[in-house]
């Protein structure tokens, strides 16, 4: 093959991979890129809603308040008169739950220690990203307004229901996980932003 065609293989492989999106496609896209630099910035903040667990032996509920600072963060559930289930809390990476005996366990996996402590699958981990509408690691697809609707990874569903606006930043106020025996169904009453 003469070097000239070559060229020309190149050329026109380099253009059909060089596609543009459409209309709505690049709204979104743009949409959802301004969203995900404003959500990246917000690292301290307050939440306070429900969180419902169903597995195939138990069925609960408990109100929920996180406080998230940075890297680390305080996540206290209660029943719905007050009477505190668990608290866990992060610190430089070691995790600290407390018990509703009062015990302290200390690990530096959130996941396996909420799991051994309660026998819930719950992603505490992956959950300061998900719960303010970013995906992580995870794979997830945009709606028609340039907002996350679902994500995946290889354990859990997420889908977001509805979001609110609070100052700059647009946060979830309603999701639903599903994951190993678990569906969590998480309701956020109040975002407080603390930057």
């Amino acid at each position: 093959m003469s070097s000239f065609r070559l060229i020309w293989l190149f050329f026109v492989l380099l253009l059909s991979g060089c596609s543009t999106l459409s209309g709505p496609e690049r709204y979104n896209d743009a949409v959802w890129r301004g969203q995900r630099e404003a959500l990246e910035q917000l690292t301290h903040w307050r939440l306070s809603g429900k969180l419902a667990i169903l597995t195939p032996g138990q069925k609960g509920s408990a109100r929920l308040n996180w406080q998230q600072r940075g890297d680390d963060y305080d996540l206290i559930l209660t029943t719905l008169i007050g009477t505190t289930l668990l608290e866990l809390h992060q610190r430089q990476g070691q995790v600290e739950i407390i018990d509703d005996q009062g015990t302290r366990h200390r690990d530096q996996d959130s996941d396996a220690l909420v799991y051994r402590l309660t026998g819930w699958h719950i992603p505490v981990s992956q959950l300061p990203t998900w719960i303010k509408g970013l995906p992580g690691q995870a794979d997830f697809t945009l709606g028609n307004d340039g907002r996350i609707t679902h994500l995946h990874n290889q354990q859990w569903q997420l889908s977001y229901q509805d979001y609110a606006r609070n100052r700059l930043w647009l946060l979830p106020t309603g999701m639903t996980l599903e994951g190993p025996d678990t569906r969590i169904k998480l309701v956020i009453h109040e975002w407080q932003i603390e930057q």
